[in-house]
């Protein structure tokens, strides 16, 4: 399970461990916006939406002195992991010189035996990872290359130490999460016993009261009187 039901209903702030990672957490939001401003300058939409989603949620599990880190500390670490390697590959694919391709038509169309033919030439161009000549939008995109790995690794980092160090003190927590009418349940089931036992006490004392009369009458009914003649007897 991803996320401990008592972390779901019970938010807390998380250990002091990462608590002095808090900085580290800040440096890497202000990651995240700058990765997302140079996608957006470099019309990568998708990759715009991905590092705005994980700045959100970073933002999310940073408020409130990070009292919502607990519940999502373990997914923010999958999310940062997959898109660290996928950020990865084209990286490192393209560090020794970006590849554009470009499609040209090569001949106009022509129609032969009825058929029309058309012929393209796929043009490939490699040029440097940085070039100030081609603009803004290439060198922007080319810088969103290199930060974005980074700040997944870091991502991935501080949320699985934080899930490392809030499992490690796990019993605490449920301990201290701990619902004090579930607490209360064993003491209460107890009480009731002993309540149930003093009525059933007081029941049976008011039956035999009240049974000892109608015993004594019984008794004195039950009496033969003497009918005989006296006699005194001498001393």
């Amino acid at each position: 399970m991803l996320v401990s039901p008592e972390m779901m209903m019970n938010p807390s702030p998380p250990p002091q461990e990462v608590l002095d990672q808090q900085w580290l957490w800040k440096t890497l939001l202000a990651g995240f916006a700058f990765v997302f401003l140079l996608q957006l300058v470099s019309f990568d939409i998708a990759g715009a939406l991905l590092t705005g989603l994980l700045l959100g949620f970073g933002w999310i599990m940073l408020r409130d002195g990070m009292a919502e880190m607990p519940k999502y500390a373990l997914i923010y670490a999958v999310l940062c992991g997959l898109n660290f390697f996928f950020d990865l590959l084209p990286l490192v694919s393209e560090l020794s010189g970006r590849v554009t391709r470009r499609t040209e038509l090569a001949t106009p169309p022509i129609v032969v035996n009825g058929t029309i033919m058309t012929t393209y030439t796929i043009a490939t161009k490699t040029t440097s990872f940085f070039d100030l000549s081609l603009g803004l939008t290439y060198n922007a995109e080319s810088l969103s290359m290199i930060l974005a790995p980074l700040c997944m690794a870091l991502g991935t980092y501080l949320s699985a130490v934080a899930h490392k160090e809030m499992q490690r003190l796990m019993p605490f927590y449920e301990n201290e999460w701990e619902d004090p009418q579930m607490t209360a349940m064993p003491a209460l089931a107890q009480e009731n016993r002993q309540t149930a036992a003093i009525r059933n006490a007081v029941r049976s004392a008011n039956f035999d009261h009240q049974s000892a009369p109608d015993s004594a009458s019984s008794a004195r009914d039950t009496l033969i009187h003497f009918t005989g003649a006296a006699h005194k007897l001498d001393t």
